[in-house]
């Protein structure tokens, strides 16, 4: 009885399905991040190593174990350079995808159907209490989206709330979680070079309302000097002791004030699993750009550890 339900089992997840344009159905698979974790489910990422070795000139022998890793993003990279597409960063977007329908055209996939597997991630990438089940929210690099809870938000029905504790920011769509990515908030003890000295940036907690967007903002506090075209110096302009020199602040993107003293959040290529900023919120590029749209002035902002 137990061997036929195992076979019964195994002829359900082992399906034999010829599928047209596997990859082109999916969105970028494994995208280029802040963090080094691919968002694709295991049948995803083992379709792409199935197809890599495939392509018998490259030699890759790929464990097929659905597992994304240095060896499979290499891999990706060998094939991006093969087939001439640049640039060759290891991550499946449009261009890789299509090179990837033809070389595997005539495989036979041993899993499920793609449309089923799309289905599932989909339904399981819209439930925030089952991502939250199954994600060291503390660790990870993952991102969670409701895009139908996305759609709905129009500044006048969404919170921010940023969590130091997780190192996560949540947007809030009526009430329900929307969005959920990792941020980096203030340092309570970050190393100056400048002064040699340790200083607490921490990030405060409270009530806050967002009182200004500024999509591409100047520090006034943080960049470069200059003199006679060339840099002088790199860091906070108030430690800044030579000669006379030409100030050009950091470019802020994506710029959400919270206080009148310069703390806010805003979009870097910096964001740790830790504490690490001078007191404002990193939000990786992508995640940025779409809070920005989806608040406006007045928002509230709740930080909380």
């Amino acid at each position: 009885m137990k061997k036929l339900k195992l076979l019964m089992a195994t002829m359900i997840l082992s399906t034999l399905s010829y599928s047209k344009d596997t990859f082109t159905s999916y969105a970028d698979m494994c995208e280029i991040s802040d963090g080094q974790e691919c968002a694709n489910n295991r049948d995803e990422v083992r379709h792409l190593q199935i197809a890599l070795n495939a392509d018998k000139s490259l030699g890759l022998h790929l464990a097929t174990d659905g597992k994304w890793g240095e060896k499979t993003k290499e891999a990706v990279q060998k094939f991006q350079k093969k087939h001439k597409i640049s640039p060759a960063l290891g991550y499946v977007g449009r261009k890789t995808k299509i090179q990837l329908d033809k070389v595997s055209k005539d495989l036979k996939w041993h899993t499920v159907k793609v449309a089923a597997l799309n289905k599932e991630k989909a339904a399981r990438s819209n439930c925030y209490a089952d991502f939250k089940k199954h994600t060291n929210l503390r660790k990870s690099y993952k991102v969670f989206k409701d895009p139908k809870l996305l759609c709905k938000a129009n500044g006048k029905n969404t919170i921010l709330k940023v969590d130091v504790s997780e190192q996560r920011v949540k947007l809030l769509v009526n009430g329900k979680v929307a969005l959920s990515s990792p941020c980096t908030t203030g340092a309570k003890h970050k190393f100056e070079p400048n002064t040699k000295t340790y200083r607490d940036k921490h990030t405060p907690l409270g009530t806050f309302r967002i009182k200004e967007k500024i999509a591409a903002k100047k520090s006034t506090i943080f960049g470069e000097m200059y003199r006679n075209g060339k840099k002088v110096y790199h860091g906070d302009r108030r430690k800044y002791h030579g000669p006379k020199a030409k100030y050009v602040g950091h470019t802020m993107h994506h710029w959400m004030r919270l206080t009148s003293g310069g703390i806010g959040i805003h979009a870097s290529k910096y964001i740790k699993r830790h504490p690490g900023s001078n007191g404002c919120v990193r939000l990786p590029f992508k995640i940025a750009k779409m809070i920005f749209s989806k608040v406006r002035p007045g928002t509230k902002v709740v930080v909380v550890n």
